[in-house]
């Protein structure tokens, strides 16, 4: 059976740490998409890349790492501006993409649900002192995979 592949896009700060840690305890391929070669280094020396089951790439490409991804993880949806939207909705088509933040929304967002149609967008919240998320998707099958994958590093659905 074949791992499933992750594209991680998005700031690498704030909730990035803790999505990274419930990741990389896991049998996944993850590809982590930036530009920003200083942001990969900085990432590659986490203390997480030393204990990880996970198997970690990174590309510069956020068109070619969504294509190759099974699931398409956006950490904190406020920086996830419309440009990176058009540039991977074509090969989000039909892929879970899962919208990770900490609970805080900014309401002048245009809404990823409508800017990508054909993907099964899925948002989390984690609270990590409580080990709790909460998830919100049209899609109950996509809903219930992000729940797997979370509850699999100890993480209880509130």
């Amino acid at each position: 059976m074949m791992k499933k592949t992750i594209a991680i896009l998005g700031e690498h700060k704030g909730i990035f740490p803790n999505v990274m840690q419930v990741l990389m305890k896991q049998d996944l391929r993850l590809l982590f998409v930036s530009e920003d070669e200083a942001k990969k280094l900085k990432i590659s020396r986490q203390p997480e890349f030393r204990y990880a089951t996970a198997e970690v790439e990174f590309l510069s490409c956020e068109r070619d790492g969504c294509w190759e991804a099974d699931m398409i993880v956006l950490v904190d949806p406020d920086t996830s501006s419309a440009s990176l939207v058009e540039k991977i909705k074509e090969v989000a088509t039909q892929k879970i993409v899962l919208v990770a933040s900490e609970g805080k929304t900014n309401k002048d967002e245009p809404d990823l649900r409508e800017l990508l149609p054909w993907s099964k967008v899925v948002e989390i919240q984690l609270n990590t002192v409580e080990k709790e998320f909460s998830l919100c998707s049209n899609n109950s099958e996509a809903k219930a995979e992000v729940k797997r994958l979370f509850e699999a590093s100890g993480y209880q659905l509130k």
